[in-house]
């Protein structure tokens, strides 16, 4: 009966055991159709950014030498002031005597001898012409009125610009140490009446005349 009841289910069962199968493999076969389901893609990793390589501070530009003050240029010396030019040669001697006749005699003593000649009465009136020019040989009287001849000399040795002129003197005083005593300075004292030669010979020595001789131009 147990053989019966099987063949029973199993006639029933049947058809539903091969529709089972039959549905499942429809169903297989569509469900192999179907795309596969992707899986989404895993997201590509973020690239790490590249280190930042710190650049090197760019180098400070040297800061500008400071600004010396300028130095202050040397005062430019001053041109030193031209030399004056000596005064113009007035004459080559200067005679000096308060005697008309003594200024005559020495004019004609030293004029012949080509010498220019200048004359004065007196002391003041010798140093006005020597202040307006230069004479190369100043001879003069010792006893005059006004200024006498130690005043004249020694007024003259006082001015640079006279002080190395030569001077002779001429006297009437007998006692020539006496004079000669304050007339340290003079080349020579003559007493008069002097000897031409002798004085002409020491005007000669002391200073050469600018003129031709009279008897010179003669020849």
């Amino acid at each position: 009966m147990l053989i019966d009841l099987l063949n029973t289910l199993f006639h029933l069962l049947l058809p539903w055991v091969l529709g089972a199968v039959v549905v499942g493999a429809v169903v297989v076969v569509l469900l192999g159709r179907r795309p596969a389901r992707r899986r989404p893609a895993a997201p590509e990793p973020e690239p790490e950014p590249a280190p930042t390589i710190a650049a090197a501070p760019a180098p400070r530009p040297a800061p500008p030498p400071a600004a010396h003050p300028p130095t202050p240029a040397a005062p430019t010396p001053a041109p030193a002031p031209a030399a004056s030019p000596p005064p113009a040669l007035q004459a080559d001697l200067l005679l000096v005597d308060d005697s008309a006749v003594v200024r005559a005699k020495l004019r004609r003593l030293f004029e012949p001898a080509g010498y220019q000649v200048a004359l004065a009465r007196d002391g003041e009136e010798a140093l006005a012409l020597l202040q307006a020019g230069r004479y190369a040989l100043l001879v003069t009287d010792l006893e005059m009125p006004r200024l006498d001849g130690v005043g004249l000399v020694r007024a003259v040795q006082l001015q640079p610009g006279l002080a190395a002129m030569p001077i002779l003197a001429i006297t009437g005083h007998d006692d020539l140490q006496a004079q000669l005593n304050q007339l340290q300075a003079v080349a020579g004292i003559y007493r008069k009446p002097w000897i031409d030669d002798d004085l002409l010979g020491h005007v000669q020595a002391l200073v050469q005349p600018s003129m031709v001789p009279a008897h010179a131009a003669d020849d």
